[in-house]
Formats: structure tokens, sequence, C-alpha cells
């Protein structure tokens, strides 16, 4: 082991040689990377800490000091030079400002919801003293702070809304009146300074999904009633074993679904097996040590295993998250004590620490070629990319907001429906999307939507919302009513993506037979649909695109209408897919291959397009900003239904 000297914090540091880069210009192309300070590191008395911040940060929030307890203490009284240092600091280190927090049920004096007597507030007067610190506390700041955390964990786990104080009195137990307290938080903060961002924040988001769902209710109330809301902070207090993957994506995915930035603003990984296991600061004694293994080698090597997944999936989703905040800047004053960040309690860069670093910088493939341009680490894919002049946008992006459920329109509805495969010999599972009114009196177009080599019939559903996209454009006229339907394009009697996924290959290849001699057959025999080659579109995302390609271009008399997105390896050789390309001009009434820039795989496509280019085949060739990844899909699938069946 190689012992460092690190200037920065001005002790030697054993790095095993490693080189310790700033973290802020590590993630300086992909998100702003901070930690919560406190009042010793801003006010001078942690010199060590504050020169892991300076050198790191690019953004802060505070850990305590703006809470309505520490700055806010009486009635009459603010205590303002703790928050003034902590926006001094930020100021002199050139960070993104942010407030932490204006209204929650936890750190509140008392005082703040009685009158002088002792007696609960009125809804009026409560509301009358919200707005008062509000206007306060933003207003002092305004123009320097610039982003406020206005509504903090309002959520039970159920995503019903927390019977805190405020809801208790300015809900006044009215199912009209119960996001009222939300709505004012952001109405003043928002007034008092009109350019600063707004955020809700919370915990659990990513491991409880009603959690979220109820963020993405929040979200999408304000919106109904005009009031802008900029962002969703998930707080990820974690551990070694949570979050999920799944969770996490679902969270992010979601949330940016409503139109907002999503952020990660709390960011620690408890390491101890005892302690309290809740969110809220004033159950835990940040100074425990209670539990000897959270330093052992094997913890650590845990810690830093969950910080690369975790940092790997925001990597993915970069374009929908806007910050990474850890919740302190090094063990020693962790509120929950233990090993949680990345730096130790003698301020030494950890192994979860280069573990964060390494997602960032994945090896250059050997065939990458000089002055290639690399595929992100978003959606595990690498290659390099070489982008030419047809390589462009044939859209615009899709509209804020375009994925999220819209709750004053209406909705269509999903079913999982069974068949039989005589093809695979089991009964399968397909989802299926009928769009609203669905009536057996009129005859509806069918789009046959397949997924990835890592998905199943719910992937399309988890990933993309195609039942809210397509209910938002059927309910703007920009579409006609179709039937959607997502089958498993796994065909063999374990359908599940369960261990190696690479070797159902071949299971992919004979789902044309599974597709064309038993999906297609049972969804005409239950539904009301038009059966014929002008009524049906095939469509898919990666390994799914491959099959729409093959599929459909093979079978030009069952398919009009069809779609590759990111189209993976899977896609025939382009004169193998079009050996007739006299035909395919005959006969294609739309031919759409979409793949974002940011997409290792994007050769395949580019080889397609530059095929039927070459022939003469009509085609779109849509190229935009994204990775390998559901907001690549998402766009594409909006896009594609509002030019089928025309």
């Amino acid at each position: 082991m190689v012992c460092l000297t690190v200037p920065w914090v001005g002790v030697v540091s054993c790095l095993a040689g490693q080189a310790v880069p700033a973290l802020k210009d590590v993630f300086k192309a992909d998100f702003l990377i901070g930690g919560a300070l406190n009042r010793n590191l801003v006010m001078g008395r942690d010199p060590n800490a504050a020169a892991i911040a300076e050198r790191h940060f690019n953004t802060a929030t505070a850990e305590n000091d703006l809470k309505w307890q520490r700055i806010h203490p009486q009635l009459d009284q603010y205590n303002w030079e703790p928050a003034d240092s902590y926006v001094a600091f930020c100021e002199k280190n050139q960070m993104v400002t942010i407030g932490h927090c204006l209204v929650w049920h936890s750190q509140v004096p008392r005082w703040v919801f009685r009158d002088d007597s002792g007696n609960a507030l009125t809804r009026d007067a409560l509301l009358a003293r919200m707005k008062d610190h509000i206007t306060t506390v933003v207003g002092r700041y305004k123009g320097r702070i610039k982003g406020w955390d206005v509504v903090n964990e309002a959520l039970n786990e159920d995503g019903t809304l927390r019977s805190s104080q405020w809801l208790q009195i300015i809900g006044e137990g009215s199912e009209d009146k119960k996001y009222d307290f939300i709505e004012n938080a952001f109405r003043w903060a928002r007034e008092a300074d009109p350019d600063a961002e707004l955020y809700y924040n919370d915990y659990n988001l990513e491991t409880s999904k009603a959690k979220c769902d109820g963020a993405v209710a929040i979200v999408n109330h304000l919106k109904s009633k005009g009031i802008r809301i900029d962002g969703v902070g998930i707080q990820m207090h974690g551990g070694l074993t949570h979050p999920s993957v799944e969770g996490l994506e679902y969270a992010i995915m979601n949330l940016a679904a409503t139109g907002v930035k999503v952020m990660v603003t709390e960011l620690d990984l408890r390491t101890q097996t005892r302690g309290y296991r809740g969110a809220d600061i004033n159950q835990v004694n940040r100074e425990s040590t209670s539990d000897p293994n959270a330093a052992a080698a094997q913890t650590q090597k845990k810690l830093a295993d969950k910080y690369a997944e975790i940092f790997s999936v925001l990597l993915k989703h970069k374009k929908d998250i806007s910050r990474v905040t850890f919740w302190g800047v090094y063990d020693k004053t962790s509120w929950i004590g233990g090993s949680p960040l990345l730096f130790d309690r003698n301020y030494q860069p950890k192994e979860a620490f280069f573990a964060v670093v390494k997602t960032a910088s994945p090896t250059p493939p050997a065939a990458a070629q000089p002055g290639a341009r690399r595929g992100p680490g978003r959606g595990g894919f690498g290659g390099p990319i070489e982008l030419g002049p047809d390589d462009k946008p044939a859209f615009d992006d899709p509209p804020a907001g375009f994925r999220a459920k819209r709750e004053n329109i209406p909705h269509g509805e999903l079913t999982m429906v069974e068949y039989d495969s005589k093809t695979v010999g089991t009964r399968r599972k397909m989802l299926v999307y009928t769009p609203a009114g669905y009536s057996t009196d009129r005859k509806y177009p069918v789009l046959y939507l397949l997924h990835g080599i890592g998905g199943d019939e719910r992937e399309w559903q988890r990933l993309c919302h195609p039942e809210n996209i397509l209910d938002n454009l059927l309910a703007d006229g920009k579409i006609q009513p179709m039937i959607v339907v997502m089958p498993n394009g796994r065909a063999q009697v374990n359908d599940r993506p369960e261990g190696n996924i690479y070797a159902a290959s071949a299971a992919f290849a004979n789902f044309e037979n599974d597709l064309l001699k038993d999906v297609i057959p049972a969804i005409e025999a239950k539904y009301s649909v038009s059966a014929n080659r002008e009524n049906r579109a095939l469509a898919g995302l990666s390994m799914g695109g491959g099959q729409s390609l093959n599929f459909g271009l093979a079978h030009l008399d069952v398919f009009a209408w069809d779609g590759g997105f990111s189209s993976a390896p899977n896609t025939k050789p382009p004169a193998e897919l079009v050996p007739d390309p006299a035909a395919a001009r005959e006969k294609l009434r739309l031919l759409w291959l979409g793949c974002g820039n940011k997409d290792g795989l994007i050769r395949i496509s580019q080889g397609v397009h530059k095929y039927l280019k070459e022939k003469n085949v009509p085609h779109v060739w849509h190229v935009d900003g994204n990775g390998h990844d559901g907001t690549e899909w998402a766009n594409n699938l909006y896009l594609f239904v509002q030019h089928i069946f025309k």
C-alpha cells in the first residue's frame, strides 16, 4: 500500500496509490454533486471537512440551520448567523445553494401550532404564520439560495398524506382541503423568490411504490392548480441491500414522467445492524458507533458495491437527474453513525469513493477508434459511436409530462390476458391496453409492442407508461383509438428474465411463430379489431426492436406499419431484412427507425438506415439525444403512434 499526502485535507492518506479526482469533475457532464453541510463546517470549526466540500462539491444543502427550529426558534426571533455563514460558504466556493426546508412536521417549535394561551391555532392563523415564515426566510436569501425543499416528508408509506399538524389544522379534515398547506407553501415561496427552484422532498420513494405514487400525485395536483413545482427529491437513506435497482428506477422514471426534475437529496447507506431505522433526525445519535462491524473490510466492500450499483443507475438515467447530494461530508458527523459515506472518520476517501468514481469511467473497448465517441454507461452498452450528417432528429422531443397520468381525461384499461400458445406448449400472458370508450360496436387497429431482452410483458408499462402516453394523445385528438398488445417475446416454457438472459436468444427468434400463430389469433378472437394488414402495426425496444424489424419486414402481408427503437444486434443484416426493396416500397405504410445518439448500439440502426437510403425505401430515421433507456423508448412511442393507422 502506498501512503499519499492529500493536501486538501492536510493529512496522510493510504490509498493504494489511487488518484483522488474531485467528484464534481468526475460527474461534471452528468449532474451536480454535493453534500449536507453542518454549522461547524461553514463557520470554520471543521476545516478538514470544509476542504473536502470545497474540492469535491459544486452544490450543497444546509443540514439543519435553515430548518424552522434552528432559524426561527421563537415567534419574534430569527437566528440568522449560521444560515448566513452557510450561504456565504457556498457563494465563496461557487456551489449551487439549496435551502432545506420550509415546511416539515419535525424540528418545528411547539409554538408554531399554538396561540398565546397554548390552544391549537385556527386554520387561518396557521396559514398566516406559515406565510410569514416562508416570506421572511426565502426573502432574505432571494437570488442567493437557488433551490428550496419547500415541503418535506408529507407522505405516509402507503402514499396518503401524513397526519401532521399542518394537515390537521389547515386541512380541517376535509378531502377538498388536504393539499392546501402544500399549495400555499409553494405559492408563497414562489412569490418570495420567483427565480428559485422549488421542490418536494421525501424518503423511501425508491423503496415504496405507493409512496412514490403519492409524490407523483402531489406534483400532478400542484400542476393541475397552475402551481409551479420544479423537482422532487429522493432522499435515499439506504443500506447495504437496499434500494433495489427496480425500485430506484421506478421512482426516477415515474417522477420524471411528470415533467419535473428528479434529484437525490440525502444519500447515505446505513452500515450498522442496530439502532433507529427511520428518517427522523431527532431519533438518531450521530456519534453512534454501536456496531463494530461498520468499518470492517467486508462491510466496506458491500458498501462500495452498493454505491457503485446506485451510481450506475443514476448515470443510466442522468438525463432526468439534476443533482446528487450526500447527507453529510464524512462518517464522523453522519446523522446515522457507523460508516455510511464516501469519506471515513479521518477524512480519508474510502473504497466506496473509488467505486463511485469508477462508475463514471468505463474502460473503452479495444475496438474503439481514435476520435470515436463512446456510448454511455446509461444503458449498459459500450461500443464506439460515430455520427454522420443523417444522424439527427426528425421531430422535436415530446412535451414535458407527456407520459404522466392526467386526472381530468378519460383513461383506457390495462388487462393481463392469458392465451394458449401452441408454439410453446403452455398458457402464456400478454398485457393489453384498450382505449377509453372501447366498444364492440366498432373495429380497432392493433399495435403489437415488443420488449427487450431483460424484460417481459410488463416492461413497456414499467419503463414508459404507454397507457398514459396513449390516453393523453387520444384526449388531445392526436391519434385514433387503438388497442396495444404487449406480449412476452421470450417464447419458451420459463419465459421469465432469469439466469443468463442472453441464453434465451433462440426463444426470441422463436417468438415469430408465437406472434403469428398464437398471439394475433387470440387478440382477434377476443377483441373487436380490424383483422387486416392496414390495421396492424409492430414495434419494439432493443431486442424487441430487432424482432419488430425481423418479423414485420418478413411479413408485409401481415403488418403495414413497422418500428424499431434502439434495435439490438439480433436485427438481421439489412439485405436480409429487405431482400426485395420494391415490395417494401409498395407495401410499407411506415417504417420507423429510432435511436439515441448516446446509444452504443446505434451502429445497428445506422446500418439499416444506410441500406434503406441506398435502395430508396422510404422510412423515418430519428436520432435524438438519448441513450439506451426508457426515455428514448417512450419518446419514440409517442412520435410513432401519431404516424400510424392514418
